[in-house]
């Protein structure tokens, strides 16, 4: 083959296995032992998962669980993880399809074909769809790696409005003009001294309120 892609022959196995990743704890090294004892994963065809999870980034060259292995473990961040995981290892063919994860079984034949070299009769072709499409499943690919929607919002037409350092600020539109409102959080000193009060309530009403 031309091009190497990750692959188990066992990869009706795979949500299992991440399964499992989910509600163990993070052992020291991922071993064929942590899989049978703790995880329960007994199958001679689990053993293959080890190098799949190298490949992925999950686990280092010594076995050692990466940051991406912990995060996996956060229901809020384990689906995106899986799709940046596996646009890294799978990076030819994605170089190929931008959208590889929405084709078809015989597209995603075909463009695998393509990019490995493999032959009809090879055996692997089907083993490396399966295994992609397992993941795939696993994995959000909508927007995975953008801002969720409402963090940024867009600018008023005709302008742009800009808060200063230390205050929250919003647009106030009116007909021909456009004014800002600030909301202005203080955190007042702990002190019964009534003078430094009237001295941070006068500095706020003349370099602040001020009408300019």
């Amino acid at each position: 083959m031309s091009e190497s892609l990750p692959y188990v022959n066992g990869y009706g196995g795979i949500p299992k296995l991440f399964a499992a990743i989910k509600s163990a704890s993070v052992p020291p090294k991922f071993t064929q032992d942590y899989m049978s004892t703790i995880l329960d994963l007994k199958s001679s065809s689990f053993r293959a998962m080890i190098p799949l999870l190298k490949k992925l980034g999950f686990i280092d060259q010594a076995n050692v669980p990466t940051q991406a292995y912990k995060e996996y473990r956060d229901d809020a961040l384990s689906r995106s993880v899986m799709a940046r995981r596996v646009r890294e290892a799978y990076s030819p063919l994605f170089a190929a399809h931008e959208y590889a994860q929405k084709l078809e079984k015989n597209q995603l034949e075909s463009k695998i074909k393509s990019v490995t070299g493999a032959g009809d009769n090879d055996a692997n072709l089907y083993a490396i769809v399966g295994t992609f499409k397992e993941l795939a499943n696993l994995a959000t690919w909508e927007d995975a790696e953008l801002p969720a929607k409402g963090d940024q919002a867009p600018p008023p037409p005709g302008g742009k409005t800009e808060s200063e350092p230390g205050r929250k600020g919003h647009a106030v539109f009116k007909e021909g003009q456009l004014g800002l409102s600030y909301t202005i959080n203080l955190n007042l000193p702990a002190t019964t001294e009534i003078e430094v009060f009237n001295a941070i309530f006068k500095s706020l009403r003349e370099n602040l309120l001020r009408e300019k």
